[in-house]
């Protein structure tokens, strides 16, 4: 007898970073499962409706802080409807595991495959499990005599190499990025860094990743599948570990794997070289991103970003900008002890490198639940564990001075939203050159790829003229947005 369990996330349906490209968490979590349990079938939705209609023996709800009060709605809806057991997962149920609302009967803490797994057993063994149940599992928080009780950690996942692809097939459908374009994947789990603002070393514990092998599979998997123009490694920090850097160059040399995709990956400026910028425009990575956050040393500093400065900040960017590699920036402002005149340094640092910067975003310190910023914020009486969490995630479209948690100590809230504004209107400049330059480049490239393939054309015949032909009537199409007969 199988057991459908039915994945939701929560997520903004206005912010284009959340719709844009699938889960892959849960599709680890689905192709884990399945590899595990025999008997499990799985199903992903979008809204509440389709969950329902799905009609499933468990549900699994997934979020992020500023989501979690549209989960829990999701949970409860679930829950009245169906009547059957919710369980809730997350950066946020792992970062405030005491605060699980009773319409969970269970939460995940932390990394949730082997801990989904043990679940998924129990209920299949167990008709209606309950706590003298619950408490011999793993990783799981749930509620016993109105309290909340945390049972034992998860073991982490040793072998990562042993753990099977994500499950595209069950989360590719409904997103904004399509798979021809942009396929994302994940090399490593975690962050090797404990920056004031962030919550990945709390999720993850310890800095994982698979092999370069495993890698290397992966990538040719995706690309015989999909033959998407971009690979995105979602990685916290694809290059945080530079032995395992120079063997993915050396692999991917070695299989060629790199001709004819790009690849996109977040990198540290205090890592880069210019060795690594050279392998870089070697391997195709056009696109890096950074978390610069600051070009101010105190802000650096109360943001814990060690061995970083404004100088090594520069660095990074003159290191890539020879190879004419895409540059994309991350900026916080309004930390307490940011001045407007920290703030216009780092104005000034985007303002000089806006020839090599092609993806600019700017937005106000948000203290998320797990993070040295948190505990600061609620050492002040700013947050607290029960506080509205879709006060956070805002944007400068969305934000509003009767909600956010503002954190800067050092400027007038009229000087921050002025200056907040200034820049925002520099960021917006920045990503409209970058989206031009992007088209130009792609159909550069294009065009390049179709003088080859009618060059190829003139000399063959039989079944590889057919898939040649084929070629150049999809580029063409790219080119020109319809199809053009060949």
């Amino acid at each position: 007898m199988s057991m459908h369990v039915a994945f939701i996330t929560a997520y903004d349906p206005r912010s284009p970073y959340q719709v844009s490209l699938p889960p892959l968490g849960i599709g680890y979590l689905s192709s884990y499962l399945k590899q595990k349990c025999w008997f499990v079938e799985t199903s992903f939705h979008h809204t509440a409706e389709e969950l329902i209609d799905a009609k499933p023996d468990i549900i699994a709800v997934s979020s992020t802080t500023e989501n979690f009060r549209h989960a829990t709605d999701l949970a409860r809806i679930a829950k009245e409807t169906l009547g059957k057991p919710v369980i809730g997962g997350g950066m946020h149920i792992t970062s405030l595991p005491h605060t699980l609302p009773d319409v969970y009967d269970l939460g995940v803490v932390g990394e949730g495959e082997q801990t989904i797994v043990e679940i998924i057993n129990l209920y299949n063994s167990v008709s209606n499990p309950g706590p003298e149940d619950f408490k011999k599992l793993k990783g799981v928080v749930y509620h016993e005599d109105g309290r909340v009780v945390m049972s034992t950690p998860q073991d982490l996942i040793r072998e990562m190499d042993e753990m099977p692809y994500p499950d595209r097939d069950m989360i590719d459908h409904g997103w904004k990025v399509p798979n021809w374009d942009t396929v994302h994947l994940v090399s490593s789990r975690g962050c090797p860094y404990k920056c004031s603002f962030c919550s990945s070393s709390l999720h993850w514990k310890r800095f994982r990743f698979f092999s370069p092998e495993y890698v290397a599979k992966e990538i040719e998997y995706l690309r015989n599948r999909y033959n998407p123009q971009t690979l995105y490694f979602f990685d916290d920090l694809f290059v945080g570990h530079i032995g395992r850097w120079r063997e993915v160059v050396k692999l991917f040399k070695e299989r060629r794997i790199h001709e004819g995709v790009r690849f996109r990956a977040y990198a540290r400026v205090d890592l880069i070289t210019q060795q690594m910028a050279d392998e870089f425009a070697d391997l195709n990575f056009q696109y890096i991103d950074f978390g610069f956050e600051s070009n101010s040393e105190p802000v650096l500093k109360f943001l814990t970003k060690t061995r970083v400065t404004p100088e090594v900040n520069q660095r990074a960017i003159d290191m890539l900008a020879k190879n004419n590699l895409s540059i994309g920036a991350n900026f916080i402002i309004g930390s307490p002890p940011e001045t407007l005149e920290m703030a216009e340094e780092t104005y000034q640092f985007a303002l000089k490198n806006r020839d090599h910067i092609e993806r600019c975003s700017v937005g106000p310190l948000q203290p998320l639940p797990g993070t040295g910023v948190w505990n600061y914020a609620k050492s002040k009486g700013i947050v607290s564990d029960n506080f509205e969490w879709s006060r956070l995630g805002v944007t400068y479209d969305t934000f509003s001075w009767d909600t956010f948690p503002f954190l800067g100590e050092s400027v007038s809230r009229e000087d921050f939203w002025n200056f907040w504004t200034k820049f925002h209107h520099l960021a917006k400049e920045i990503n409209y050159v970058g989206q031009i330059r992007g088209i130009a480049y792609q159909n550069g490239q294009k065009e390049q790829k179709l003088r080859k393939l009618e060059q190829e054309l003139k000399t063959l015949q039989g079944s590889r003229l057919v898939k040649v032909a084929s070629k150049i009537r999809d580029i063409k199409q790219g080119l020109f947005g319809k199809p053009v007969e060949v």
